[in-house]
């Protein structure tokens, strides 16, 4: 990621697992956050 520190880089390993939650963040969660915006709510569940 930063090419000026590469001492700072994270790993191959938490690259991985950076990408890995992200993907389960934009599949479960922003559809349920986007519903819960729109519906003006706080969530009991």
């Amino acid at each position: 990621m930063s090419h000026d520190f590469p001492a700072y880089a994270p790993s191959e390993e938490q690259e991985l697992l950076r990408a890995t939650v992200r993907e389960l963040a934009d599949a479960k969660i922003a559809p349920f956050a986007a519903e819960v915006d729109e519906d003006a709510r706080f969530p009991q569940e």
